[in-house]
């Protein structure tokens, strides 16, 4: 029979324990700024196991939804009347803190559009009806803002992606007077675009895949039984670049580089739904598929150092590199889930978590290393999903915050220029030699690429060509005879597309694998 003089002392250790858990969750969600999130349906049908907003084939998962906000003190209230649009994703609060723009749905015969919404309460408008292109198939989706404009992604340029033909999405940009422009040109598709405000760029994801590969003899091939090695890449990468405007003021993308992960395992290096950490580096969502089609599979979220660089995990499953690799969560045990982080100015983490992996995220916040976690809202048979900050900035709304967007002139029928300084530079690049050649193709269809150049290379390894603007292009080094050479990661060959603005210079060093990695300085 226990001790009972025992008893006391064991309950007052129990309460001190106690204590100390409500206190760090006091402290945890003390002081949080009014969140604005979205409340939604779970996937069924044939888009079961798919997370709403998330990927390729759960951006456009069409359901029912609620715009809300919770306050400082946690009340929670709908931004759009219930009812009033069949669902709702994606909410980004403008930098005066006074909007909410989102990608809104009217009714099931509706496409998806960007909606914009007051705080302070009215009618909902919607800021893409009424453009060109409107009443084509097209959807719109993931806004985010610059100033007072628009970015968002969009079905409406058309294409299929070369993987499974899913509908391509474009970064688009829309300005305060209803301008329009499509400033990416993917081959698969840009998911999750925001502004690093810091460096003045445009954070997004890019479906890298490529399914012309190097052939053992010489050449390109889609035959795997042809192929030089059998690895692929089917990833998404988060990637960054400058926005610049020619001479008749059209915006377009440039200067593009890997944002994180990099030639590192690459289920730690890939991602989506990229959110800036506050003194640097940024969060992404990793999948065990990597390319998120048909479907994601298990999902974390990640903490990325400057590129490249491998993912820190601070929620949701813990993803081994390896498929087969038994010590992970999701190996016996249904995974939790993470998605959709959004970051406080203090490192503070929102996020939609799973932390049951049954397929319900709730909101949640965590702390900056990922060692504590509290629920803020979580309603039965719904998800919460996306969060978004309205950040403590007053600005009258009289005077609206103008967009500072880092503009370069250039001309509007120039080609852009590629240079590498070093094809031979880097760790594990191709061993250096005096008659290598580098093939450039273009995408010309879903089923074929055109060989636009193939340029001799100096021993110096530098090369400096003009190529097609806004054109999908890809790269391959080679001996004389065609034949692919070999890097410590495989085939010298870019294993997705490229592309660069007219009028402009891409600059890299080294060959990597595609991903556009930062160049020295």
């Amino acid at each position: 029979m226990p001790d009972s003089r025992c008893r006391p002392a064991t309950l007052l250790l129990t309460c001190a324990l106690l204590a100390v858990g409500a206190a760090h969750a006091r402290d945890l969600r003390a002081g949080l700024p009014p969140i604005v999130f979205v409340s939604r349906t779970p996937a069924a049908g044939a888009d079961a196991g798919q997370v709403p907003g998330l990927g390729p084939h759960g951006t456009f998962v069409r359901g029912s939804g609620t715009l809300l906000e919770r306050a400082r003190d946690g009340r929670v209230r709908a931004l759009v009347a219930r009812g009033r649009l069949l669902d709702v994703a994606d909410p980004e609060v403008s930098p005066d803190g006074q909007r909410v723009a989102f990608a809104g749905i009217e009714g099931a015969g509706a496409r998806w559009r960007i909606w914009v919404v007051e705080r302070a309460g009215g009618e909902p408008r919607c800021v893409t009806c009424d453009e060109p292109a409107a009443d084509t198939l097209g959807d719109d989706a993931d806004p985010c803002w610059w100033g007072d404009t628009l970015m968002f992604v969009s079905t409406r340029a058309g294409g299929r992606a070369l993987y499974d033909a899913t509908p391509v999405t474009q970064v688009w940009l829309r300005t305060p007077s209803g301008a329009l422009s499509q400033l990416t040109h993917e081959p698969n598709g840009v998911l999750d675009p925001c502004v690093d405000a810091r460096a003045r760029r445009l954070v997004f994801a890019r479906w890298w895949f490529n399914p012309w590969v190097s052939e053992r003899a010489r050449g390109l091939t889609r035959e795997h039984a042809r192929a030089l090695t059998p690895d692929s890449v089917n990833v998404w990468q988060v990637v960054s670049a400058a926005l610049v405007q020619d001479a008749l003021r059209v915006p377009a993308l440039a200067g593009m580089r890997l944002a994180a992960g990099g030639v590192v395992p690459r289920r730690r290096g890939m991602g989506v739904q990229p959110a800036l950490v506050p003194g640097g580096g940024l969060l992404a969502v990793s999948a065990r598929n990597t390319g998120l089609a048909p479907r994601p599979g298990p999902l974390s979220l990640q903490h990325y150092a400057a590129p490249p660089s491998a993912g820190q995990r601070l929620a949701g499953a813990a993803i081994g590199d390896d498929t087969g690799d038994p010590y992970t969560e999701n190996a016996n045990l249904a995974a939790p889930a993470a998605c959709a982080p959004a970051t406080l100015p203090d490192g503070r983490i929102l996020l939609a978590l799973d932390p049951g992996g049954r397929g319900d995220f709730g909101l949640w916040v965590l702390s900056p290393d990922g060692e504590q976690r509290e629920q803020l809202f979580d309603e039965q048979g719904t998800l919460e999903l996306d969060p978004a900050v309205v950040r403590a900035r007053h600005v009258p709304r009289a005077r609206p915050m103008k967009g500072r967007i880092n503009l370069i002139r250039h001309s509007a029928i120039a080609p852009f220029t590629y240079l590498d300084t070093d094809v031979f530079a880097g760790n594990g690049a191709p061993v250096r030699r005096s008659d290598a050649r580098l093939h450039i193709y273009k995408l010309v269809s879903a089923d074929s690429v055109e060989q636009l150049h193939d340029v001799p290379v100096p021993r110096s390894g530098r090369v400096e060509v003009e190529l097609p603007a806004d054109t999908p292009l890809f790269e391959q080094l080679t001996d004389p005879n065609g034949r692919a050479l070999m890097s410590a990661h495989g085939p010298a060959q870019v294993r997705g597309f490229n592309m660069g603005a007219a009028g402009t210079t891409a600059r890299c060093n080294g060959c990597h694998l595609g991903h556009s990695a930062r160049p020295p300085r």
